[in-house]
């Protein structure tokens, strides 16, 4: 009849949507493999400026690649050598401490009103029966754990094959981009790598610094697990808002098993420490930088975490970073 459209697929149509559903398909498949990719891509990513420093200073780029990666494991060696046992006698004295503490604010907690066990044997049935029924996911934690480990090892000897690769980044660039875009788009890379790389850094200094002082303010006011509470507090850094809080929150209520007054003085001084972090050290490391905000750096690693778990909080962050700097440098505008 006039006016009917008719849609008129050839072969050779059916069979292109045909490839493209299977590649979707193909994709999905080897998702996990591909996040992996993702993260070993980042990690060299943020180190190839240290390998580029080394190049300049006529050091072959196996050498310096198999050296900076060599500093790399053998500072999260030690740092895990050293920081496990201290936490984890802290956590036997506390695991050892918990009876007296909970006998000296069980009466607290019934002045407010909140149901508390009459004596430690009663608390310890209760938390029994957690363990009971949280039992599975226990087990799921450990798996995951193991799971967490083996992908760690992954991403790590995958990045060190990408580092190898001399200007790997360069060429994907070249090999996806426009020939009429090629150089632009190299740029932005580049100015992309350095000032997320840096600003990175920052940050890592930003813990460094929180946990050191923490540390030595909770030495000063002689509160107990003082090294467990300032490792937390140096790792929760990262997460900004958020992170401060939950340590602000973990110092107090430690603190307050000791005395009222020790908790009041300890978060005060942590207080000052995240003062002079956010408001002097931070805008001194990062004025050159990349300026990702606390919320857009806080929603990616909601986003991250959710999706890929640990790591992918982790390299949620300098990815938000990256995608926000070729916003920036693309447009020409603050975003």
């Amino acid at each position: 009849m006039k006016g009917e459209k008719t849609l008129d697929l050839s072969w050779g149509t059916i069979f292109k949507i045909g490839a493209l559903l299977f590649l979707i398909y193909i994709l999905y498949l080897i998702k996990e493999i591909l996040i992996l990719v993702l993260f070993a891509f980042i990690l060299s990513f943020l180190i190839e400026p240290a390998i580029s420093f080394f190049e300049k200073k006529k050091i072959p780029r196996p050498t310096s690649v198999f050296f900076i990666y060599f500093l790399l494991f053998f500072s999260l060696g030690t740092l895990i050598f050293f920081f496990v046992s201290p936490i984890f006698s802290e956590s036997q004295k506390l695991v050892k401490s918990i009876p007296d503490y909970f006998e000296k604010i069980s009466p607290t907690l019934k002045n407010f009103g909140i149901l508390a066990s009459e004596n430690f044997e009663d608390f310890l049935k209760t938390f029994q029966d957690w363990l009971i029924k949280a039992s599975k996911s226990i087990f799921s934690a450990i798996f995951a754990i193991f799971g967490g480990i083996f992908s760690t090892l992954t991403v790590f000897f995958l990045s060190i094959f990408i580092s190898l690769e001399k200007e790997f980044g360069e060429r994907m660039i070249r090999f996806f981009s426009p020939k009429e875009k090629e150089e632009e788009f190299l740029e932005i890379f580049k100015k992309c790598q350095t000032k997320v790389s840096a600003w990175f850094g920052s940050r890592i200094l930003g813990c460094l610094f929180v946990f050191f002082l923490t540390f030595l303010s909770l030495k000063v006011f002689k509160i107990d697990y003082a090294f467990s509470l300032s490792f937390l507090s140096g790792f929760f850094e990262i997460i900004p808002i958020l992170g401060p809080l939950i340590s602000g929150i973990l110092i107090f209520l430690v603190s307050f098993l000791n005395s009222l007054k020790k908790a009041i003085f300890a978060l005060l001084a942590f207080v000052l420490i995240q003062q002079i972090e956010s408001n002097v050290l931070s805008p001194i490391l990062t004025k050159k930088f990349v300026g990702l905000s606390p919320v857009l750096t806080f929603i990616s690693f909601l986003i991250g975490g959710k999706i890929l778990g640990f790591w992918g909080a982790v390299f949620s962050i300098p990815l938000a970073a990256m995608v926000l700097e070729v916003a920036k440098e693309v447009f020409k505008k603050e975003i």
